[in-house]
């Protein structure tokens, strides 16, 4: 079970993986020699069985001691923790968020801490960096779900950079990034007819990242005129969602291809465009201008492998909140629905914008503002999307969880939200680790920011662990608020939400 279904899910959502996937070219082999990964791999499976109702609990609890006996051997056999000693921990760590008792899963993190400090630090990790990649793609799930600062930070030892340069794939583009070193990632409106979606689609996760981009750009001592500007932006943007179909945008077209098939290859030169800032008599405007041209060979899941850049790009800075944008969402409202059929991608990526406006606009952490019912609601439109669809939109689906994973709640459903949010951090690092490291650095600076932090986190994971010039290690008190956390997360999960996601309208349910 643990390689035909685990393994495969794990390399790739929809259970799909290629032959050349790093999980399945080097981490399932290097289990299957490991005596330990071995028994941690049983358990595992294990505790899926366990969830299917196929195995009883008693059989579950014993597969989980015999791992972690064998790991406690392991441990102590050795000087310094191995490779086999941390990823088993790192496993083991996950089934204890999934299914365990959060006292596990704390101690479970500190023993890792400990073990890589010894070890010294992710650079010394074999498997190609793949070891380090599940050890902090697993950190900053927790952390996104408990809404804390992850564990693994504050030195040098947890400062990890990917030396292979992979070709940029066009599946991991995020509303949550703007760019990245080689240049600016492409607007989606430029490629929904490779992702396959509606270009009102690709209209909101380009307002999205606009939104999101606003808010990480904000200095770390924002005035209330540049907050009131947020405000206004995200209340527009917000009532901008609300008044769109909630079926389907009427310029659906059918699809060209089946939902798992890839995109052809070819090539097209791209205009990316990035938003100049013109200074006005009563505050500052955005206007898009073609300052960046980029050249783009796209493969089936690729951006290519050449990217030329001329010209200027600059990011969203937190001045930049125009009350309307050209080319936004304002133009067309159209709400008749779609002669063919539900858009499910539509109606998941809507519900999500509107969860997010929602969040930015009242700055409240999505564990207040998304209910029960909020959750249900996008969770299961996500759901009847083929994972095949979400495989060729890895980085909007992970952007997409970000509502959710912080919103758990005891369901059915949260035990998958978990699931994909780990995955999905996985797969993008194994893609492209800068992509991913800058998609998880904005997602936990937003987080923090919707709680009223600064957003300027200059300790998260990778290169971004330390203060320049600072040696003092975080992670002890990172591990005393992981435990509070805990503690107060899991006593709050049934208080009741009082807002509540608007339908029909488009207006929001009144506070009961």
């Amino acid at each position: 079970m643990f390689i035909d279904l685990i393994g495969n899910m794990k390399a790739s959502i929809d259970s799909n993986p290629d032959a050349a996937n790093p999980y399945i070219q080097h981490y399932i082999p290097f289990c299957l020699r490991s005596p330990l990964l071995t028994r941690v791999a049983i358990c595992t499976a294990a505790g899926w069985l366990h969830v299917a109702g196929i195995i009883d609990t008693t059989v579950a609890m014993a597969h989980k001691g015999q791992a972690i006996a064998l790991l406690n051997e392991h441990i102590k056999s050795s000087l310094v923790a191995g490779d086999e000693g941390i990823a088993g921990v790192v496993q083991l760590i996950i089934n204890e968020w999934y299914w365990g008792e959060k006292q596990s899963l704390h101690a479970h993190m500190g023993g890792l801490c400990e073990m890589i400090k010894l070890r010294g630090g992710f650079r010394t990790l074999g498997l190609n960096g793949l070891i380090s990649k599940l050890a902090i793609t697993s950190d900053v799930g927790i952390a996104l779900c408990f809404e804390i600062p992850p564990s693994l930070r504050g030195g040098p030892e947890f400062d990890f950079q990917d030396s292979t340069q992979p070709p940029l794939q066009l599946a991991l583009n995020t509303p949550l990034i703007p760019m990245i070193s080689s240049g600016s990632l492409p607007h989606f409106a430029s490629c929904h007819e490779e992702f396959d979606i509606d270009p009102t689609t690709a209209s909101i996760l380009d307002d999205m990242r606009f939104l999101v981009c606003t808010v990480l750009g904000l200095p770390e001592n924002a005035s209330p005129t540049e907050l009131q500007k947020l405000h206004h932006t995200a209340a527009w943007t917000h009532d901008q969602m609300l008044r769109l179909s909630t079926e389907g945008p009427v310029t659906r077209r059918p699809s060209s291809r089946p939902a798992n098939a890839p995109s052809p290859a070819v090539d097209m030169t791209l205009e990316s465009r990035t938003r100049g800032v013109v200074e006005g008599n009563n505050g500052l405007t955005a206007a898009a201008s073609p300052t960046t041209q980029n050249t783009q060979q796209f493969s089936a899941y690729g951006l290519g492998v050449q990217q030329q850049a001329t010209g200027r790009s600059s990011e969203v800075s937190a001045g930049e909140m125009p009350k309307e944008r050209k080319g936004s969402l304002g133009g067309d409202l159209a709400v008749q629905p779609s002669p063919e059929g539900p858009d499910y991608v539509y109606q998941a990526i809507r519900i999500s914008a509107i969860l997010y406006t929602r969040a930015i606009m009242t700055r409240r952490p999505f564990s207040e503002v998304v209910s029960m019912q909020d959750f249900l609601e996008l969770w299961t439109t996500a759901w009847r999307v083929p994972l095949a669809k979400w495989r060729c939109l890895l980085g909007v689906f992970n952007w997409m969880l970000l509502p959710l994973i912080s919103s758990v709640k005891n369901t059915g459903h949260d035990l998958w939200v978990k699931s994909m949010m780990n995955t999905t951090l996985l797969q993008m690092g194994m893609g492209h680790w800068e992509i991913a490291h800058s998609a998880m650095d904005a997602a936990m600076r937003l987080q923090r920011w919707l709680k009223g932090d600064s957003v300027n986190l200059k300790e998260n994971t990778g290169s971004s662990n330390m203060e320049p010039g600072s040696s003092r290690s975080r992670s002890g008190s990172a591990r005393n608020e992981l435990g509070k956390e805990f503690d107060e997360r899991r006593g709050s999960d049934d208080k009741s939400k009082t807002t509540r996601l608007a339908k029909g309208k488009g207006k929001e349910a009144e506070p009961r």
